[in-house]
């Protein structure tokens, strides 16, 4: 009797009714298809690409509370003043870009942030998008990445047409370098990757343009990145995004500690100075470790000896390297110092926006102490103006303690290629015959032909160096010992510091 039921038409054509029903819901949902969008909490997110999720778009709504609660703005971003003031202007475009428009001026078609893992550099693009409340495209660039020539520079495409359908609009592409990489001169081995990049350089400055769209990249490694991509047009500007300084380490601390039952005998100021050199995500960490630390002791509130422990465990799984004692912080401050002072006193170079002993990384292959103009005539004079600078970290460490450091081996690398050039290339030192050969033609037997004048270029710029820091030794110790203390100088608390005129160098 059952059997018969069950072998009825009418039960069996329900029966595939609900069956197709439910193979067409889910052919419908699934990534890529046609209703791939979901909305929640007054955020409205979709996802594309080809039955795998190729990039992900959001719109904060200002009127909806909740969405506003999840997303990120400027003010909860602490340590990154810098950087945010150079993304300001971008929010103001995109809020009000007739103001602009009407005195010629156009959007940034891009924005580099570049630095360390862990300083802030994808929260910052999140905090932009939450500032400025546009749609806001994320994409890692290893999504591009595929074994398939084409596949990633159809990705590109897709990306692109999405967002000039949502213009005004952000592209954040995470992780650059996976795909704005140097080309290669093979042409079998790296094509996709190859077809990939052009892809993004012709929807970043092609013939039909991509009005209102702004692309944010952020890498690690900014030296990998291709030339096409970073010229104005198209990565119109780079942002430094760094580890902080001793203020910046403490509002960092206090923005994560706000918001968690923290005790007010915790000092941060105190803790901050204990952290030099630690990104903010060791930082957000310290934090979490001290409130795991008080819950597992059954504490109300976090107390100062939690915060102590939770300080020293994240340093214990620090590189050393990253980690500065009291003796490095000094060490590295004289050495600093040297630069900075002898930056000021001589003519032909100008001295940097900001003077740090927290990091000293060498962005897109150069020295943070080379020349900072972009002239392409330089004096001999200048150059070894620019080579004392480069000698005046060493100079300095052999001033004060008598001997060389490690620190700079990076100054030590760019003097010597500088020097190079000016004998091998330029001819300053006379050499005539050593002038216009290839980097090929200076290799091997060749390579040692102008090594004397190189060593005594160095040797006469090491010893210049000296000279001038001896001669303005107290300079040199309210520097260093300012640097210790507060770790950061901008350049006009450092011409604050400096008395006396300038020197003018001598070839």
């Amino acid at each position: 009797m059952r059997l018969s039921i069950l072998t009825r038409p009418e039960v069996i054509a329900f029966a595939i009714l609900i069956i197709g029903t439910a193979i067409v819901t889910l052919r419908m949902t699934r990534p890529g298809g046609r209703f791939s969008g979901r909305r929640k909490g007054g955020r409205a997110v979709a996802t594309a690409g080809g039955g795998e999720t190729a990039f992900k778009v959001e719109q904060v709504d200002r009127n909806d509370p909740k969405s506003r609660m999840e997303s990120v703005t400027f003010a909860d971003v602490a340590g990154l003043d810098e950087a945010i003031s150079e993304l300001r202007e971008v929010v103001d475009y995109l809020r009000d870009p007739h103001r602009f428009e009407r005195l010629g001026a156009h959007m940034p078609k891009g924005v580099l942030l570049y630095g360390q893992p862990g300083c802030g550099k994808t929260l910052l693009a999140r905090a932009l998008a939450g500032e400025t409340g546009v749609p806001f495209f994320y994409m890692s660039a290893t999504s591009f990445v595929e074994k398939f020539v084409g596949l990633g520079a159809s990705r590109v495409r897709q990306l692109f047409d999405s967002a000039k359908r949502s213009a005004p609009c952000i592209i954040f592409i995470d992780e650059l370098d996976a795909i704005g990489r140097h080309r290669s001169a093979d042409t079998t081995g790296e094509r996709e990757f190859d077809h990939t990049l052009n892809a993004l350089l012709v929807e970043l400055d092609g013939f039909a343009g991509s009005a209102g769209v702004m692309i944010i990249g952020a890498t690690n490694r900014p030296e990998l990145i291709d030339t096409a991509l970073m010229r104005p047009g198209r990565f119109d500007r780079r942002i430094q995004v760094d580890r902080p300084d001793r203020t910046g380490r403490e509002k960092i601390l206090r923005l994560h500690a706000d918001a968690k039952p923290v005790s007010r005998r915790v000092d941060w100021g105190e803790v901050a100075a204990h952290t030099a050199g630690l990104t903010p995500a060791e930082l957000a960490n310290i934090v979490n470790e001290g409130c795991l630390l008080a819950a597992r002791r059954h504490r109300d509130r976090v107390a100062p000896e939690d915060i102590d422990e939770a300080v020293s465990r994240v340093l214990a799984g620090t590189r050393s390297a990253r980690l500065m004692s009291d003796e490095e912080k000094e060490l590295i401050g004289v050495h600093e110092a040297g630069h900075a002072l002898l930056s000021v006193l001589l003519r032909g170079v100008q001295p940097p926006s900001r003077v740090s002993i927290v990091n000293r990384g060498a962005a897109f292959g150069r020295s943070p102490w080379s020349t900072t103009d972009d002239r392409e005539v330089l004096t001999k004079r200048e150059l070894m103006a620019q080579l004392i600078v480069l000698m005046g970290g060493r100079a300095a460490e052999m001033q004060v303690f008598g001997q060389p450091s490690t620190r700079a081996e990076d100054d030590l690398d760019h003097a010597a290629g500088l020097a190079r050039r000016m004998v091998e290339r330029l001819a300053m030192t006379g050499r005539f015959e050593l002038a216009g050969r290839t980097d090929e033609g200076t290799r091997g037997k060749d390579e040692g032909e102008g090594g004397k004048e190189v060593r005594e270029l160095l040797e006469k710029a090491e010893q210049a160096a000296r000279t001038i820091l001896g001669d303005n030794a107290n300079d040199l110790r309210t520097i260093a010992e300012t640097l210790v203390l507060k770790e950061t100088l901008t350049a006009s608390e450092l011409q604050d510091l400096v008395r006396g005129g300038s020197f003018v160098s001598e070839a």
